[in-house]
């Protein structure tokens, strides 16, 4: 059995949950309490920002992940600690590009806030850029746990930047005060985090380090790339629109935090182990570790797309208010990417030491984004861009499972437990068309009332129905009981 998975990855899973729901609730204050157009400026710089560290840290915190995982442990620290330099430095060059660059931002965008902040914004970058190695690093030496409470703990941070918010003016600039205060004592406990996983560094720090800079390398031009392609759609309308519509069109466009985080998640935590099997040539077993995995993704992922298929509009209304039901219409056209978010198909290439194919995958998603939300918007206006992402998402991904299936030595037909996904996304939706005669019960609440209604009766049907026909299995059952009770 693979070492520290199961529970381990059920409790990170399970943290991961709780900070995307906290991550959630931030947006949902925060999106009351200032104003339209800077909210939009707060959207655009996430968005820029979002990519800028993506880019930067995304080749380095997976290089980190697999070779410490893998690596003799003489060599661990000083794989860590080449990583982290390396990392620091580049947020020095995040600080420099995002100071100078985003009065250029501004003028593009017609969004003068990015402008007046610069400095502020600029803080930003650097407190956040650690984040991704941390993670790596904490997964690779096994610490779920630790890391599941350590993403609450900054998720609880940033809502506490709210608070502050809240007792002052309510205004952008005071925002990113309290965001930076509250960063800084976030950078340096992931500083402390880091030093004591890394280890003792036994051997030189830059020794043998060409093998890991090939894959970071590849994965960092992967990385710009896949970041370009998954956010075009929003750079184009955050160009083409004023702030306030861009602002809609940015959380209905964008997935809900529990939808990417999940599989993603997932990957996260068992990549070490699946690097091992590869490496071991344990192929068949790999596809058996990964499989139980997606289908216990799956199990949590399905209900999802339920509620986005019948209640986007509520979804839209409750989270944002009804300021921003123009998007609406692009959260229905994103949710149906769900389905296919059973596994993050990039990780699992990465731990079978496919970073190039990674690459060549993510050029063909950026090209096909932007031609096709190009072509869309033309035709479709402000939602089009979102159809764009849902057709290159099933396209790419197809093409990548069934790389996957190649290295794997299986067939089309046994990449994925297509048998298992079928019943279950049977089961979900047809669970979120049964229970929509309770909305008609309800005509004196308010949104959120209908919203929580339909979906705990929902759950019921949809848990029913996949206990009843032994969809999970009494080690799902007990696994996440182990989670619970920490074991």
């Amino acid at each position: 059995m693979p070492r520290n998975s199961g529970g381990g990855t059920a409790i990170y899973l399970l943290g991961s949950l709780l900070e995307g729901v906290l991550g959630m609730a931030f947006t949902v204050v925060l999106v009351r309490l200032i104003l339209p157009d800077e909210f939009g400026a707060w959207r655009q710089f996430a968005l820029l920002a979002g990519i800028t560290w993506n880019i930067a840290t995304y080749g380095l915190s997976r290089s980190l992940g697999y070779y410490f995982s893998v690596a003799p442990i003489h060599e661990q620290g000083a794989i860590a600690r080449r990583t982290l330099w390396l990392c620091l430095g580049l947020a020095g060059a995040g600080f420099l590009l995002f100071y100078f660059g985003l009065p250029f931002a501004a003028q593009r965008f017609d969004s003068p806030q990015l402008a007046d902040e610069a400095l502020l914004f600029a803080l930003l970058v650097i407190w956040g850029f650690p984040s991704q190695v941390v993670i790596a690093l904490l997964l690779a030496a096994g610490r779920r746990t630790q890391l599941a409470l350590t993403k609450l703990t900054f998720s609880l941070l940033r809502l506490a930047a709210l608070v502050v918010l809240i007792w002052s003016d309510a205004t952008l600039h005071n925002f990113l005060l309290a965001l930076n205060a509250f960063g800084m004592l976030q950078f340096a406990l992931m500083m402390v985090l880091y030093w004591r996983a890394a280890g003792p560094v036994q051997s030189p720090v830059w020794n043998a380090s060409r093998e890991q800079r090939r894959f970071a390398g590849d994965l960092t031009l992967q990385s710009a790339v896949g970041q370009f392609g998954a956010e075009m759609d929003k750079l184009l309308v955050s160009s083409s629109f004023a702030p306030a519509k861009f602002a809609a069109y940015s959380v209905g466009a964008r997935e809900l935090p529990l939808v990417p985080l999940i599989p993603f998640t997932i990957a996260e935590s068992i990549g070490p182990d699946l690097s091992r099997m590869a490496v071991a040539g344990k192929l068949e077993e790999f596809r058996e570790h990964w499989h139980l995995w997606i289908k216990r993704a799956a199990l949590l992922m399905y209900p999802v797309f339920a509620l986005v298929l019948f209640q986007h509009r509520a979804i839209v209304e409750v989270l944002y208010t009804a300021e921003y039901l123009e998007g609406a219409l692009p959260l229905l056209i994103i949710g149906c990417v769900i389905p296919q978010r059973i596994t993050s198909f990039y990780h699992v290439l990465l731990c079978l030491n496919q970073s190039r194919t990674v690459l060549w995958a993510s050029v063909a998603m950026l090209c096909s984004n932007a031609l096709l939300s190009l072509l869309f918007m033309k035709f479709f206006g402000l939602w089009g861009p979102a159809l764009a992402v849902l057709i290159s998402e099933y396209v790419i991904n197809g093409a990548v499972a069934w790389r996957i299936g190649k290295l794997i030595g299986v067939g089309p037909l046994r990449v994925l437990p297509w048998g298992y996904l079928g019943k279950l996304l049977t089961i979900a939706v047809a669970a979120g068309a049964l229970a929509l005669p309770v909305l008609g019960l309800i005509h004196d609440g308010g949104a959120l009332l209908r919203l929580a209604a339909y979906g705990c009766v929902m759950l019921v049907i949809y848990g029913a129905a996949v206990l009843s026909l032994g969809l999970v299995g009494r080690e799902d059952l007990a696994q996440v009981r182990s989670a619970l009770r920490g074991r």
